[in-house]
């Protein structure tokens, strides 16, 4: 079992603190991704976890052993960097049995394992050429393949796929999501990239200021985000949060009733992806009026940017609407998918 327990993790640089007492639990096999913005403390929590940094506090557990004070050597972990990091005076398969090498492991154990990563990697090809020759894909494909050669209990990944062009990062998480699912590694990966994040993991631990906001499934955060900063920070366009108020047992925006007020705080702030919104003839029930700044066609649907009771919100409709600039709207939330959070916590 290659669990791993993240218990009360915290890390000081001075007067700096990176962590704040971070707890995860992580399942054997599982894919967490540590998403968040630079300088949130995600690669901190990675560098923590393979031994690379010291914690200031706290301890980790890897299958069950407390890994705190070993050095990475102990840890049965293997890393993939963003920088790619494989060795530009040795062949692909010598770049591959690298850490087979270093475990004095049988010169057929290393064949076998080298043959059966590059397979994996679909660079089997290539095992005879120096890094020079491959492009950053492959350079990247080896340095994934190097690290599954020694078979680790868990694979840290730290942002492996920010070097490369956007059409090939796309082609590499759908041939990293599959590998992992074969070779069954527990996995943690830092990411800033929310569209990563959502498509790699079975679950995100969203972070910020050295803290985790939210710790659930993609679609989870994605719906029901636990904070105003999950909310805006995944999505693209983000979250629209609006001030609404409460009046005569309903929700209100300006004078138009869009809910029915039930076990709402006290000061509501509504959240409400711009996909969710629907237009409708003007005054309908649970609609409010919307005043159209701007329009973006972006294939798929029009983005527009409206002004609602002073203040900003998105929504996506499709292309074919007629609307123009200084035009009113009516829109009407999908009530099952609205997020309602505290003012004060928002």
């Amino acid at each position: 079992m290659a669990d791993i327990v993240v218990d009360q993790v915290s890390k000081s640089f001075g007067s700096i603190n990176a962590l704040k007492e971070i707890r995860l639990e992580i399942k054997d096999q599982e894919f967490v991704v540590l998403l968040g913005p630079s300088g949130c403390g995600k690669t901190t929590l990675l560098r923590i976890i393979a031994g690379l940094e010291t914690a200031s506090s706290g301890s980790i557990r890897i299958g069950g052993r407390d890994v705190t004070r070993l050095p990475p050597r102990q840890r049965r972990i293997a890393m993939v960097f963003q920088n790619y990091a494989v060795f530009p005076h040795l062949t692909v398969f010598e770049n591959i049995a690298f850490g087979l090498r270093m475990a004095k492991k049988p010169d057929g154990d290393v064949k076998r394992q080298v043959g059966r990563v590059s397979q994996l990697m679909h660079i089997d090809h290539l095992l005879e050429r120096y890094p020079a020759q491959l492009s950053g894909g492959q350079r990247q494909r080896v340095a994934v393949a190097r690290a599954l050669a020694v078979e680790p209990e868990v694979l840290l990944m730290d942002e492996p796929l920010s070097n490369l062009d956007a059409l090939l990062r796309l082609e590499m998480r759908t041939e990293l999501k599959k590998l992992l699912q074969e070779s069954r590694t527990t996995t943690i990966y830092v990411t800033h990239d929310q569209v990563e994040a959502m498509s790699l993991a079975d679950r995100i631990a969203v972070m910020r200021n050295g803290d985790v906001e939210q710790y659930d499934v993609p679609m989870a955060v994605y719906q029901r985000p636990a904070t105003r900063f999950v909310g805006s920070f995944i999505g693209n366009p983000p979250m629209n949060f609006l001030n609404v108020r409460r009046g005569s047992g309903q929700v209100l925006i300006g004078e138009a009733a869009i809910a029915a007020l039930v076990d709402l705080p006290s000061e509501p702030v509504m959240g409400v992806r711009p996909e969710d919104l629907s237009v409708v003839t003007p005054n309908s029930p649970n609609a409010f009026p919307a005043h159209v700044m701007v329009i973006e066609p972006l294939g798929p649907h029009l983005l527009l940017s409206l002004d609602v009771d002073g203040q900003m919100l998105r929504a996506t409709v499709p292309p074919d609407l007629e609307v123009k600039a200084g035009a009113t709207l009516w829109l009407r939330p999908h009530s099952d998918r609205l997020c309602w959070l505290p003012r004060a916590a928002a």
